[in-house]
């Protein structure tokens, strides 16, 4: 049996790595012994758990199956043994968390050590990734994002509102001078964010009520905003960003905003659970301090998010707490 829970945290390590030699480097194991001890597995199910070319691994169904179960399993066990050695029931087990990477770099780390302080037999696995995942392919049990909701049976917290924004670093505005009006963007090199199959290149902007697209491009495009905001800050470009991911640069100057005349879209700022189920206590625990965390979170956002009339039209309503989004 022991061995058994053995292989599943090694077979757990791999799906979630992505790769053989990485989880191998975790465990301290060579690839030789990490490929036989996968091998000796498939021979003892009589079929293949991974699917493996020169580029990606991936697990069958069968192997998806026995992810997902060996979470579950491994979970239990790991309570079980916290209990038993610490001789208490605080929250126990792992979370798996997912977040836009930029985003997760400058606040949600912070949350996560927050929660830990107060929950230290707690494990958090926290994603970074500006792509949007469904909650089995990236093994979590919350996802924060930014935007319009998804059309699916998630229940959603609201943590606030976000408001896209124009900005660069003034030795940009040094070189290349003072954008005045959207249409000027033509003129000056824009950092594109990119998405799995589009690029994020149409900004939004309202003046007066009146809604204005401009597409835009540029020399450098990522799917990673990060790298975007750094990109701005070194004065390679203007970006258009989360106030919530640039608040501080501008606080500290390192950014300026671009454009004040004219307000692009504020949007939601959501915490995301899966529907249909009941989260075990240490997720609903976190919820709950994820949603406190960040309503008194006292960062520049704040002020920059402040009401204008255009907001007053354009915010999308606040979801009420546990919404429940339609199928």
């Amino acid at each position: 049996m022991v061995d058994r829970l053995q292989d599943m945290r090694m077979f757990r390590l791999v799906v979630q790595t992505g790769s053989l030699s990485t989880a191998g480097r975790q465990m301290g194991l060579s690839p030789a012994a990490m490929s036989g001890r996968l091998k000796a597995m498939e021979e003892f199910y009589g079929l293949r758990l991974l699917k493996r070319n020169t580029r990606s691994l991936s697990p069958t169904a069968e192997g998806q199956l026995l992810f997902e179960n060996a979470l579950k399993i491994l979970e239990q066990v790991d309570a079980l043994d916290s209990v038993i050695k610490n001789g208490q029931s605080d929250l126990l087990g792992t979370i798996g968390l997912t977040c836009p990477t930029d985003l997760g770099r400058q606040w949600v780390s912070q949350l996560v050590d927050a929660f830990i302080r107060e929950n230290p037999h707690v494990s958090i696995r926290l994603f970074f990734t500006d792509r949007i995942l469904d909650f089995v392919e990236s093994g979590s049990d919350i996802a924060i994002r930014f935007g319009d909701l998804p059309d699916s049976s998630l229940i959603a917290r609201s943590l606030g509102v976000d408001r896209q924004m124009v900005c660069c670093s003034p030795q940009y505005l040094e070189q290349h001078g003072t954008p005045l009006h959207p249409e000027d963007l033509h003129q000056h090199n824009c950092l594109v964010q990119l998405r799995a199959d589009f690029a994020l290149d149409r900004w939004k902007f309202i003046s007066k009520g009146v809604p204005t697209t401009i597409q835009v491009k540029g020399n450098r495009l990522a799917n990673d905003g990060f790298t975007l905001r750094q990109w701005a800050v070194q004065g390679l470009g203007i970006i258009w960003k989360s106030v919530w991911e640039v608040a501080e640069d501008i606080q500290a100057k390192r950014l300026v905003p671009l454009l004040e005349d004219y307000q692009c879209p504020t949007t939601g700022f959501h915490l995301l659970t899966e529907g249909g189920k009941k989260l075990p206590p240490r997720v609903r625990s976190f919820v709950e301090f994820a949603v406190q965390y960040f309503k008194h979170l006292d960062t520049a956002s704040r002020h920059i998010l402040s009401p204008t009339p255009d907001d007053i039209v354009l915010r999308e309503a606040k979801p009420p707490a546990d919404r429940q989004i339609p199928a």
